[in-house]
């Protein structure tokens, strides 16, 4: 059986407390919240002067961290289990550059319960396709899944992640 994203789920996604990207009491991270709707994940971002890399182009890593967020996120719902990185591959057809506003998307493309596949993109506020990227995702171990779990906020208008993490057996 092929893995997917209910279709149904929709809203804002859990945060957690340390998480560069989402993490509330990161005082050196983005503090960003994805969302889900008709199976994608996305978040809205607008780069900074912080996130350059050379003088007038923003850092390469600050594209692959927001795609791996909304690609993280897509294994997450279809595996119902926190999930980690095993591979990213990214194709940056434009640069990004400071002050420019960016819609990060990331999906489920296929794999199985142990491995998630995921498709991403960075576009423009026009909607212009500035990256592309695709993921391996891996269940983390019973053990790790239980120490991340802690770190997830239930906030207000957010959707629940002890619903969103409710596993079927897996790895320990």
């Amino acid at each position: 059986m092929s893995l997917s994203i209910d279709p149904a789920l929709r809203g804002i996604l859990p945060w957690t407390r340390a998480c560069f990207v989402c993490g509330q009491d990161n005082v050196r991270g983005l503090r960003l919240k994805s969302r889900v709707q008709d199976g994608v994940i996305f978040l809205e971002y607008t780069t900074r002067p912080a996130d350059l890399g050379y003088r007038h182009i923003v850092h390469g890593g600050i594209s692959m961290t927001l795609l791996d967020e909304v690609m993280t996120w897509a294994a997450i719902l279809a595996c119902r289990r926190a999930c980690v990185a095993a591979e990213m591959t990214a194709r940056l057809k434009q640069p990004l550059v400071v002050g420019q506003t960016l819609r990060v998307e990331g999906r489920i493309s296929g794999g199985r319960a142990r491995l998630a596949l995921t498709d991403g993109e960075i576009r423009d506020a026009g909607g212009r396709i500035l990256v592309t990227a695709t993921g391996k995702y891996v269940p983390m171990s019973r053990t790790d899944a239980a120490l991340s779990a802690e770190d997830f906020v239930a906030g207000p208008g957010a959707l629940d992640p002890a619903v969103l993490l409710a596993s079927t057996p897996g790895p320990r």
